[in-house]
C-alpha cells in the first residue's frame, strides 16, 4: 500500500484517528496500522490493509462473492452469465469502461473504486498515467485476493482495502472521485452511503454509479431475498439531492441504471 494512501485513512472503529504505520514507508506490505485516537489495530497483508469490524450474516448474495471458485470465474463466466440472465444492455467491456471514465471526468485527488469486487475497473483506472492514485475496496476476502493476482500480473498500481461499506474508511475531503460500477444494488442503507460518499469527496469530486432498476413483483422478491436493493431513477436523485450532491445525471440501459453527481464547489 502506497504512502499516497496510507495517509488518507480514518480508523473504522472510532471514525475519528488517523491510521498509521509503525514506521514511516514509502510502502507498507505486511504489518499493522495503529489508530491514533483509540489505538485499534489492522494488519495489511500482502498490501492489503482489512479494516472489517465485527458484522452480523452477510445477505446470500454477498456470502457467493466470498466463494473462491466464484471469484476466480467471476471476469470470464460469473459477470458475464448475470448479465445475460438479467438482458443487459450490449455493452462491452471497453464500451461500459469508458462510459464510466467518461463521467468521472478529471479527478485531482485518489480515486476509489467502491465494490472494486476483482478490481476490473480499477486495473483500466490504474492504466491511466495522468490519473491519481487508485484505490479498491470490498469486503470480500476472495475476491481481493484475485484483485491483487490479477494486478500483479498485469502489472498495474492499484491498492487494495477490505472494509465494509457503507461507512469509508477515508479522511474527510480526502477524494477526487467515488467508482461504484454494478455494486449500489448491495448496499442497504442508501442515505449512509452517500452521507460517506459526501463527506469523502472533495470539493469538485465526483460520484459515478449504476445499479439494476427494480424488475417485476415476483424477481424483486427473490432479490430482496438475496439481499439486494434495486432502485429507481427517482429515488437515486432524491438521496443525492439530500446529502448535498448535485449536478445529477443518468443514463438508462435497462436493466442498468448509471448515475452522476458531485460535490459542488466551495
Amino acid at each position: 500500500m502506497q504512502r499516497a494512501i496510507l495517509q488518507l485513512l480514518r480508523c473504522p472503529r472510532c471514525r475519528r484517528g488517523r491510521l498509521m504505520p509503525d514506521q514511516d514507508t514509502a510502502e507498507l506490505v505486511f504489518g499493522p496500522l495503529h489508530c491514533t485516537e483509540c489505538h485499534a489495530s489492522f494488519p495489511v497483508t500482502e498490501g492489503v490493509a482489512d479494516l472489517v469490524l465485527e458484522s452480523a450474516n452477510a445477505p446470500l448474495a454477498q456470502r457467493g462473492m466470498e466463494q473462491r471458485l466464484i471469484a476466480r470465474s467471476y471476469e470470464r463466466y460469473v459477470r458475464p452469465a448475470l448479465q445475460r440472465a438479467l438482458a443487459a444492455p450490449p455493452l462491452d467491456r471497453d464500451s461500459e469502461y469508458l462510459l464510466y471514465r467518461s463521467l468521472l471526468g478529471h479527478p485531482e485527488a485518489p480515486v476509489l473504486d467502491l465494490g472494486t469486487g476483482t478490481g476490473l475497473f480499477a486495473r483500466r483506472l490504474g492504466r491511466e498515467a495522468d490519473l491519481p492514485p487508485v484505490v479498491g475496496l470490498d469486503v470480500s476476502r476472495a475476491m481481493l485476493e484475485e484483485s491483487v493476482a490479477l494486478a500483479r500480473e498485469d502489472g498495474v498500481r492499484v491498492d487494495f482495502l477490505r472494509a465494509e461499506a457503507p461507512y469509508l474508511p477515508f479522511l474527510d475531503g480526502s477524494l477526487g472521485a467515488v467508482l461504484l460500477a454494478h455494486s449500489l444494488h448491495f448496499i442497504a442503507d442508501l442515505g449512509r452511503l452517500l452521507l460517506e460518499v459526501g463527506r469523502v469527496l472533495r470539493p469538485g469530486g465526483r460520484f459515478v454509479a449504476s445499479t439494476w432498476m427494480p424488475p417485476g413483483r415476483a424477481t424483486a422478491f427473490v432479490q430482496r431475498r438475496a439481499g439486494l436493493h434495486p432502485r429507481e431513477e427517482e429515488e437515486l436523485r432524491d438521496a443525492l439531492s439530500a446529502v448535498g450532491l448535485v449536478g445529477f445525471a443518468r443514463l438508462r440501459l435497462p436493466p442498468l441504471l448509471v448515475v452522476k453527481a458531485e460535490k459542488p464547489l466551495r
